[in-house]
């Protein structure tokens, strides 16, 4: 019963694809970038959107077509439902907080039901249905993607040299010198191979702990069911020469994760996606600094080199779905003022230049967004023209702080000198204000969703 009911929804789901009435949409960020909380307050937003008054810019809303949405039982059983009621619960609890970073993957859909404008609908239909999958996952096993364009050797030189940088080096320096050690002797045996992997996974967190980005292998920082796996064995050749059995050992197990873990995981949960935001914490990589903006910048260009891009034709949407849009997003912009959000705007063009010359010559729909999911502050403007933001700080404690600055560019040396700083707002909410606040969601909504809600 459940095999033919599966069966069934795996038919419409078919259909659907290939009538333009399916989007399987991913949003993309690495950790800490705010998935969690973008999904949380796009389904707030759509499922209220019959009620909510923060929507001018969706079209479907705003031109009264819009009939209801409603959440739908995931297309894959064996993948955990998005906790959408959880985080809500968490965010308007009596003592709100956020919910808590993403640890597994996990789906959630819904079907937005509307009246139809334009083309043959309008003259044979009353209502029309759109079905919209979100995925959640952790970021960090993202990081994992561009690995499947590598070899060993290769990744293993580039990790050294990344890995011996000013900054970065502090947390790798006492591995290395272990490690090379250990490795220096003539029979080495598979327990000091996993130590080194243990040791190589704690150098990986303290750097993470620190605010760097490009951490390889992803897995390391966050296992799941992959703890103390064999296949999570391996870590950078740290020797120049690659001449021995136990290079030869460590390749082996690098190949075997590419082909038993990232080759699964891009299969099952990305080679699907025709719809996709890349969701980027601007704000947070100004603060920790231009060595970790400056890698923020290199790791988000080779992901994005891992991901497939085309038009979706009738028979592609049907047998390979590829990304024909995307939408490029600074996320928590609730942490500035409306001047400091346009400049995000600026900056994550600049930051994302290199991908957006990719796009542009693959034709590929692009937009760059400034968004917060859930707004945890308001704007506004004092007698003098100074812009303030009142939002709340470790809990209860209501402040109203100035605006703080944003560049429109890449950061100047004296810039970097100076530092960035931005307040960091806490959710303040009950059960009555549903559907919580957002800023721009209504517009991204109207970009990803707009043309298959015409």
């Amino acid at each position: 019963m459940i095999s033919l009911k599966k069966t069934q929804q795996q038919t419409r789901d078919l259909i659907n694809r290939g009538f333009d009435r399916h989007i399987r949409l991913a949003v993309t960020g690495l950790s800490g970038a705010g998935k969690t909380a973008l999904i949380t307050g796009m389904l707030e937003q759509v499922l209220n959107g019959y009620d909510a008054k923060q929507l001018a810019f969706w079209q479907v809303k705003h031109s009264g077509r819009l009939l209801g949405s409603r959440l739908i039982e995931n297309r894959d059983w064996s993948i955990p439902r998005f906790a959408y009621e959880d985080a809500v619960k968490v965010l308007t609890s009596a003592q709100p907080s956020w919910p808590s970073s993403t640890r597994d993957v996990s789906e959630i859909r819904f079907e937005i039901k509307y009246q139809p404008r334009s083309g043959l609908a309008k003259h044979l239909m009353d209502e029309r249905r759109l079905v919209v999958e979100l995925v959640d996952y952790p970021g960090e096993w993202l990081l994992d993607l561009p690995l499947l364009q590598t070899d060993y050797g290769a990744w293993s030189l580039q990790q050294n040299q990344l890995n011996q940088q000013a900054e970065r080096s502090i947390h790798f320096a006492d591995w290395y010198q272990h490690a090379q050690a250990q490795l220096n002797k003539n029979d080495v045996a598979d327990a000091t191979l996993r130590e080194l992997a243990q040791g190589y996974q704690q150098a990986l967190k303290s750097a993470q702990h620190a605010g760097f980005y490009n951490l390889q292998p992803g897995r390391h920082l966050l296992p799941g069911q992959l703890e103390g796996a064999p296949v999570l064995a391996f870590f950078p050749w740290p020797f120049s020469d690659q001449r021995s059995a136990q290079f030869e050992h460590l390749n082996r197990v690098f190949e075997r994760y590419k082909e038993q873990v990232i080759k699964p995981f891009y299969k099952h949960h990305f080679q699907g996606f025709n719809r996709q935001v890349i969701l980027v914490d601007v704000l947070t990589a100004l603060e920790q600094g231009k060595a970790r903006f400056d890698e923020l910048i290199e790791t988000l260009t080779g992901l994005l080199n891992s991901f497939e891009y085309g038009e979706n034709a009738l028979l592609r949407r049907i047998i390979s779905p590829a990304i024909d849009k995307v939408a490029l997003v600074a996320s928590k912009v609730d942490h500035v003022g409306p001047d400091g959000q346009q400049a995000l705007n600026q900056l994550l063009a600049e930051m994302l230049r290199r991908s957006r010359q990719h796009f542009q010559f693959e034709r590929i729909e692009h937009e760059l967004f400034a968004v917060a999911g859930i707004a945890t502050s308001k704007a506004g403007r004092l007698s003098d023209g100074t812009v303030v933001l009142d939002g709340y700080l470790n809990g209860n404690e209501k402040v109203r702080v100035g605006a703080p600055f944003v560049p429109t560019q890449l950061p100047s040396a004296e810039q970097w000198q100076q530092g960035f700083e931005f307040p960091q707002f806490v959710p303040h909410f009950s059960a009555a204000d549903s559907p919580l606040p957002h800023i721009r969601l209504d517009q991204l909504l109207e970009f990803l969703l707009g043309d298959k809600l015409k």
